[in-house]
């Protein structure tokens, strides 16, 4: 995940390790290395749909950033800082593509959001080949509390995010919102009890 490390923790750092299935096992993971990992903290946040592109946290001195990488036959590039219409001075943490790979949903508590970290949503412009204005997702979906690890399902009208606020059975719980014909999110409902529970439970993925 690209949250911080506790308090005390300081000796170890997050590492992004790739692992395959080779029949029906998975093999031992390996640690991608330069010039995926830093020496900072470093987090997968998202694969895109057809697995060419991946978005990565990196905590750039205690400002956390997104960054993205391509993959050039069988190597991952050099990851890329996304564009100030994604990344502020402010911490951004996480990401997710939709299947059409056109639309990005992204996490940052930069100003001007209902609370501490909220959800973004941003468009690929085809004419400047880079991401468009960020726009917040509104406070039916983001609250006063941190909103976090947000995921688009592939049909591209459910949503997938951790909340300290709504109505949650302790800390963070992952919640679900579908976006109405009038584009327009439902009111988010809390997945429940297996998936959710009194501890904080963050970065669902389907």
């Amino acid at each position: 995940g690209a949250d911080k490390m506790p308090e005390g923790s300081t000796d170890y750092t997050e590492d992004i390790y790739i692992t395959k299935k080779v029949n029906g096992k998975w093999t031992t993971p390996e640690n991608m290395g330069d010039p995926i990992n830093t020496e900072g903290h470093d987090a997968t946040t998202a694969v895109a749909p057809d697995a060419q592109s991946m978005i990565i946290y990196i905590d750039d001195k205690g400002d956390g950033n997104l960054y993205e990488c391509k993959l050039v036959g069988n190597t991952w590039s050099k990851p890329e800082k996304m564009n100030k219409n994604i990344n502020t001075k402010a911490h951004e943490s996480s990401a997710s593509y939709s299947n059409d790979g056109k639309t990005l949903y992204f996490v940052s508590n930069k100003d001007g959001g209902f609370g501490h970290h909220d959800m973004y949503v941003t468009n690929w412009d085809e004419t400047l080949k880079d991401w468009g204005p960020a726009t917040n997702l509104g406070p039916t979906l983001n609250t006063k509390y941190n909103e976090e690890a947000v995921l688009i399902h592939p049909d591209g009208k459910t949503l997938y995010f951790s909340s300290q606020g709504h109505r949650t059975m302790g800390g963070y719980d992952v919640f679900k919102s579908s976006l109405g014909e009038d584009g327009k999110w439902s009111e988010p409902e809390n997945i429940g009890y297996k998936i959710n529970s009194v501890d904080d439970d963050v970065f669902f993925v389907i």
